[in-house]
């Protein structure tokens, strides 16, 4: 009769596990990631830590994308940086000048934008997708290399809620699998209307 129970509950527990996994939808990777690569534009505020060995960084402001006039960061009150073709363009608030520099010079703040994420959904031969659950929030993360030899930013993974396909954490790994980066995004609005204007230095 004990061995009867037994094996009743291993089968049990075992179907238990095939279910839970069946209940997951399988499409639901591929449908976040179809959402993320048809947005068109978006804005949302970011925090950006940084880590390193000596110290932490903290930065925070304000990213709007455009797929048809590029992309913009409002650092605290500080700056102002668009990312438009090869070039950054930057305008100083508190020293009241403006410049401009080639686009490979900054690795860091470009790859704080979610729309590098989406770019390299198309350049990356396999993306493996895992869920985790955060404070009570399920996430699709979306594993990601980054190009180029920057040990510093090797890997990439992309927390988006699955509820609302907001992309809601960036987290940014060296070549040791050591976390580096932390960036999250709050206050994100999908396909907005935004001005060519302000996507211009003045």
């Amino acid at each position: 009769m004990r061995k009867k129970l037994l094996i009743l509950m291993i089968m049990f527990f075992i179907l238990s596990i095939i279910f839970s996994s069946c209940g997951r939808d399988p499409q639901n990777t591929e449908k976040i990631i179809y959402y993320l690569k048809n947005l068109s534009s978006y804005s949302c505020n970011v925090n950006i830590l940084i880590k390193n060995d000596k110290q932490q960084i903290n930065y925070n402001g304000k990213q709007f994308y455009d797929s048809r006039y590029g992309e913009r960061f409002d650092l605290e009150n500080n700056k102002i940086i668009i990312y438009k073709e090869s070039k950054i363009y930057v305008k100083d608030i508190k020293r009241g000048n403006s410049y401009n520099i080639d686009k490979n010079f900054d690795s860091l703040f470009k790859f704080s934008f979610i729309e590098e994420y989406i770019s390299l959904l198309y350049t990356n031969e396999k993306i493996e997708n895992s869920f985790k659950k955060v404070e009570n929030e399920e996430y699709q993360v979306i594993n990601l290399d980054i190009p180029g030899n920057n040990k510093n930013m090797y890997k990439a993974q992309l927390y988006v809620n699955i509820k609302d396909n907001v992309p809601a954490y960036a987290m940014i790994y060296d070549s040791k699998y050591k976390k580096r980066i932390e960036i999250k995004y709050t206050d994100f609005k999908a396909n907005v209307e935004l001005k060519e204007d302000m996507f211009k230095i003045n």
